[in-house]
């Protein structure tokens, strides 16, 4: 009989996003939560919950490190406004979404009772 010989593991490198050593105001930019399908409202709303999170988490670092790195008051200032300025839009953005799944999902919930209501007092005017 044979044996056989253990594969050798692949190992994987961990790759480095490069760091700049000096950001610019103008390179923050709002990132959008990607649109994902889920199953059912809850499911969604926490989505976009946690997407938003981790975005706002992961912008305010990169944010604290470029200001961190600035190098003068004023520019620092600019970073600060600008991250400000995107996680306020992107705040907005998410709850008009939250909004809207929430008006959505009442409607679809309250649909079958409207219509027996509507059929009810219907009857009860025809009489």
């Amino acid at each position: 009989m044979t044996e056989a010989t253990p594969k050798a593991k692949a190992t994987k490198k961990a790759t480095r996003k490069p760091r700049a050593s000096k950001a610019s105001a103008k390179t923050t930019t709002a990132k959008a939560a990607p649109k994902v399908e889920q199953k059912n409202p809850f499911e969604t709303a926490s989505g976009i919950i946690v997407t938003l999170t981790r975005t706002n988490f992961e912008e305010g670092v990169q944010t604290a490190r470029a200001v961190l790195t600035s190098g003068s008051l004023k520019s620092a200032v600019e970073l600060q406004n600008d991250y400000v300025r995107a996680a306020l839009k992107r705040n907005i953005d998410a709850v008009r979404e939250l909004n809207e799944l929430t008006v959505s999902t009442v409607r679809e919930t309250v649909a079958p009772y409207a219509t027996k209501f509507t059929e009810t007092f219907e009857k009860f005017r025809a009489a």
